[in-house]
């Protein structure tokens, strides 16, 4: 009787080993070969879709002026969706304008840098101290000045497509100057010739009339309220990023 216990004892024993050694080696195992295929492609598709991604010559110019004070809540959503369209390696380019122009950054976004930009965009209607000290808005300078910017960073050897963005309330005169709806339109084509386009956002009605009417035949130009800037924005990086 002992002895039969014994010896099914030992064929339970001897099933036991015969199991564990039958069971496949872990790297063989289809569960093992899945889970690698799937960590593979969570870390290779991003890091493959950001090397196709084209880097571009972005731009923010806002109008700061009293008159575009009391959209301060647009300006500033505005300024997160224009962030959250950058990526690391993008020049990005801001400035301040109202009677003069003021170039706060020109150089390239880095991703670290994401939440402390977001923040800024709190402070997006404050006037530097240089800017207001006369009244009037000048479109004009704005892009004369945005095409010069995006001129230096070309003749760094930054030759990008450019995505720029002119917030602007209304195109009030500065210092009796004249309101030449052609030379905005001859500034806004030297810009686009650079490759890109641009995106010009804003709730007045008149201005944004005068603006689709003497643009309406430039290529690759948008004109936007604040409420469909998200929108614009997208069209823009799209245009840019081809």
């Amino acid at each position: 009787m002992k002895y039969s216990l014994r010896k099914q004892s030992k064929e339970r024993s001897t099933v036991s080993v015969e199991l564990v050694q039958q069971e496949p080696a872990l790297w063989k195992s289809p569960l093992t070969w899945l889970c690698a295929g799937g960590s593979a492609l969570l870390i290779g598709v991003p890091l493959l879709m950001d090397g196709l991604t084209h880097r571009v010559n972005s731009a923010l110019f806002v109008d700061v002026s009293l008159s575009n004070q009391p959209y301060q809540t647009s300006l500033e959503a505005l300024c997160h969706q224009y962030i959250e369209h950058l990526v690391e390696g993008d020049v990005r380019i801001l400035g301040k304008f109202a009677d003069r122009v003021q170039i706060l950054n020109n150089q390239e976004f880095q991703e670290r840098d994401r939440l402390s930009i977001q923040n800024q965009c709190k402070q997006i209607t404050i006037q530097p101290s240089r800017i207001g000290r006369v009244p009037g808005t000048s479109l004009v300078d704005a892009l004369s000045r945005l095409e010069m910017e995006i001129g230096h960073q070309q003749n760094q050897g930054n030759t990008r497509s450019v995505a720029a963005v002119v917030v602007i309330q209304a195109a009030e005169l500065v210092n009796h100057q004249q309101q030449d709806f052609s030379v905005i339109k001859s500034k806004i084509e030297a810009i686009i010739h650079k490759g890109g386009a641009v995106a010009i956002i804003g709730p007045d009605v008149d201005l944004q009339n005068q603006l689709s009417h003497e643009l309406s035949s430039v290529k690759n130009t948008q004109i936007c309220t604040y409420s469909d800037g998200q929108a614009c924005l997208d069209w823009l990086f799209q245009i840019a990023r081809k």
